[in-house]
């Protein structure tokens, strides 16, 4: 009987089909541009990117950069920007796998925390921590808030105007899980929530 090959769970490209769903065609021709240059040496630094991983064929590591570098620009790609153009030219589809994921990692944690805890006690501590108005205050602790890029258009608005802003900075940070996900798999979610955001931290002042 043949049997397929199965990657591991966490291995690079176990969803290969994935991240190709949340990256648009023609996202290539963002690299090297203004945001590329200047601003994703800072955003990879904060982060902690990229992770040293050990590879046995180099190409493969270079690819993963190579992702990790263009799908980081699309997380911080507002829909005003190039929305237009086509419709995953901005960070929503990443944002709806990051929230996903997060659901998924908290709830383990939870689980495993609160071994006799009822049910609906786990699920209100869950939808408080994931609470979205808190999830855009982590982002902008860290001053990541800074580098998302808006069209001319609604900049200062945006920049002006933290009603507006909170739902883009939740949806920011959003995307960078989903980022960690379809680049690393979830051991970069992990480290994402609980040591560099640290989302059961007393929860942050308004920034």
């Amino acid at each position: 009987m043949l049997i397929s090959f199965q990657p591991p769970e966490d291995a690079l490209f176990a969803h290969p089909r994935l991240f190709r769903a949340c990256v648009p065609p023609g996202m290539h021709r963002f690299r090297g541009n203004l945001w590329d240059y200047d601003s994703r040496p800072q955003v990879t630094q904060i982060l902690g990117y990229p992770l040293a991983v050990k590879d046995r064929i180099p190409e493969i590591t270079e690819a993963r950069n190579i992702e990790l570098g263009l799908g980081l620009q699309l997380c911080f790609l507002h829909p005003s920007k190039h929305k237009f153009e086509h419709p995953r030219f901005c960070y929503e589809r990443l944002e709806y796998v990051g929230q996903k994921i997060q659901d998924i990692v908290m709830a383990e944690r939870l689980l495993m925390k609160h071994l006799d805890a009822p049910g609906h006690w786990l699920q209100e501590k869950h939808r408080r921590i994931l609470m979205n108005k808190f999830c855009g205050r982590y982002l902008r602790e860290k001053n990541l808030h800074r580098f998302i890029a808006y069209s001319e258009q609604v900049q200062d608005a945006y920049e002006h105007n933290r009603r507006l802003r909170n739902p883009a900075t939740t949806a920011v940070q959003q995307a960078i899980h989903g980022l960690a996900y379809t680049v690393y798999g979830k051991p970069d979610v992990r480290r994402l929530l609980f040591e560099f955001f640290d989302f059961e931290q007393i929860q942050p002042k308004a920034v």
